[in-house]
């Protein structure tokens, strides 16, 4: 939510521990746990919830980002949906903007792996996004179906402030095969995307 304003409770540990710098801070009592956090970054929030493995987030407020858009009520303003009603929103997820972080891939792919699953990685970074997201679409496609992959994602990440957008290749191997020309074979062909 982006302008909430909370105030924390006085005297309290997690309060103390949060004026003093703590960076996060965070509080468990037996209902929740409850983390404070110095940054007012979005795009740190954001990070911190694909990390979690959080699949859909819905932001609130937050007008000037170019995500799409949900308007409620009289707002003005680019949108993709004006007072929708819930299964409006469902049927059309995939229209959404999407956020990708290296752990929250991992974590899609690591949900249910079996002993000895091997998980390699890649990140590299791109100047062409749409050409990019275009060829790691095919790819990911292309090897879903092959027999020593348990999980692939191959991914761009959509937003960056200087134009080199992130590249992102997870692969779960299964344990019958070793992962590293599979990985070798994927970069090679996302090379000619990569920027300098």
């Amino acid at each position: 939510m982006g302008s909430h304003y909370s105030t924390l409770p006085l005297g309290k540990d997690t309060t103390l521990h949060f004026e003093s710098r703590a960076d996060p801070a965070i509080g468990i009592d037996n209902e929740k746990t409850s983390a404070c956090f110095h940054g007012t970054s979005l795009e740190e929030a954001l990070d911190l919830l694909s990390d979690r493995g959080v699949r859909y987030a819905v932001l609130e407020g937050f007008k000037r980002w170019p995500f799409q858009k949900i308007v409620f009520g009289d707002l003005d303003g680019a949108h993709l949906f004006k007072n929708p009603d819930l299964h409006d929103v469902l049927a059309s997820l995939d229209r959404f903007d999407d956020w990708y972080t290296l752990a929250g891939l991992v974590k899609e792919v690591s949900d249910h792996p079996t002993p000895h699953t091997g998980v390699y990685t890649w990140t590299g970074y791109t100047a062409a996004y749409q050409k990019a997201k275009n060829l790691c679409a095919e790819l990911e496609h292309a090897y879903q179906t092959d027999p020593r992959i348990m999980g692939i994602r191959i991914r761009t990440q959509p937003w960056s402030p200087d134009d080199r957008y992130p590249i992102y290749v997870v692969l779960a191997m299964h344990p019958a095969y070793h992962g590293q020309p599979l990985l070798s074979e994927l970069i090679e062909q996302i090379t000619p995307c990569i920027a300098p």
